[in-house]
């Protein structure tokens, strides 16, 4: 059997974060797994973080930046559910719920 984890991100640092630790450490196929931004614009978060921080401390306002969350979701099996449900709290993943898929 199958879950579906849903987690909200405010930045696509920790977004990118959860994904590498699916794939990477947990085996999940990349294909399991999709990341997109929470609304219809293409958004980087609702907090400057990475790359787009060293723009924001000179002053520019990075594209995309406070338009919404970054979405992930992944679908697990039942044998990767809890270790999943840490890697996305680890990352400081918000409004995270698991359903069955």
């Amino acid at each position: 059997m199958s879950q579906v984890i849903t987690g909200f991100f405010n930045t696509r640092r920790e977004a990118e974060m959860t994904v590498e630790r699916l794939v990477q450490d947990h085996g999940l196929d990349r294909n399991s797994v999709q990341a997109m931004a929470e609304g219809e614009e293409n958004s980087s978060g609702t907090e400057v973080s990475g790359a787009d921080a060293a723009d924001a401390a000179a002053g520019e306002q990075p594209e995309g930046v406070r338009r919404g969350r970054i979405v992930v979701r992944a679908e697990v099996g039942d044998e990767l559910l809890e270790v999943a449900m840490a890697s996305f709290r680890e990352c400081n993943a918000t409004e995270l719920k698991a359903e069955k898929g």
